[in-house]
């Protein structure tokens, strides 16, 4: 799947396709029903996320300490996982020169002052071996929820049907359910393949930001938790 650039007519006909197959009434409601792990109501779930986001958002704050950076990762990763911590080749991640590059990244995002350089960060971290971005987003959106989101499976499923000369804009990432449609081929380049999707995360997080006054959220956040809902419906994809 080839990423082109994207101007800024483009971004108002995809920003357009969004608020058409995205009604207010859908969002709203497939957010106010936000289910993730073991709660057992959607006001459980939206409070342990924001719990995990607070806990790391305050990690950042604080100038993201090298001695509980790997701490304050898995805590994250266990939030977004279902408890389970890195697997044995994703804690590759906490050696050199992975766990740098991770940490300047997130401090880059945490200022927000250049997007160039957010995005040359994150595809850095993209070329980690085995951790790619639906682990990624998910540190990076709780670095600021307000500002970013989480772009995992259900989310990239969720917005199959955004288009730009019949191609599809945001690539499916792949899932282990059943029947769900396999994960886009981006580049076998893999400095290739971590360029595109940083592209496209920050198209990503732009739209969002774009399109929210159109709906009663208060963040991305809110509306990348409505389309992770929204994407176990097949009539999306």
């Amino acid at each position: 799947m080839e990423t082109k650039s994207i101007n800024s007519k483009d971004f108002e006909i995809v920003c357009e396709q969004f608020l058409s197959i995205f009604p207010p009434q859908n969002i709203e409601n497939a957010y106010e029903n936000f289910s993730w792990g073991k709660a057992s109501t959607p006001q459980e779930a939206v409070a342990t996320r924001k719990n995990a986001a607070s806990n790391f958002s305050s990690w950042v704050t604080d100038g993201c300490p090298r001695e509980t950076a790997i701490h304050k990762i898995e805590e994250v990763h266990k939030w977004g996982f279902n408890g389970q911590g890195l697997d044995k080749r994703q804690v590759i991640l906490f050696e050199e020169p992975y766990l740098s590059n991770f940490i300047s990244m997130i401090q880059v995002w945490n200022e927000a002052n250049d997007t160039a350089k957010m995005q040359d960060t994150l595809s850095t971290c993209l070329q980690t071996p085995y951790v790619k971005i639906a682990r990624f987003s998910k540190w990076i959106c709780f670095i600021n929820q307000e500002k970013f989101a989480i772009y995992d499976s259900r989310v990239s499923l969720a917005l199959r049907q955004i288009k730009l000369e019949n191609s599809r804009v945001f690539p499916t990432l792949g899932a282990k359910s059943a029947g769900r449609p396999n994960a886009d081929f981006i580049s076998a380049n893999k400095m290739v393949a971590a360029d595109r999707i940083a592209k496209i995360y920050m198209l990503y997080t732009n739209m969002l930001r774009a399109v929210l006054p159109h709906y009663n959220l208060s963040s991305v956040a809110k509306l990348e938790m409505a389309l992770f809902m929204l994407g176990t419906d097949n009539g999306y994809w």
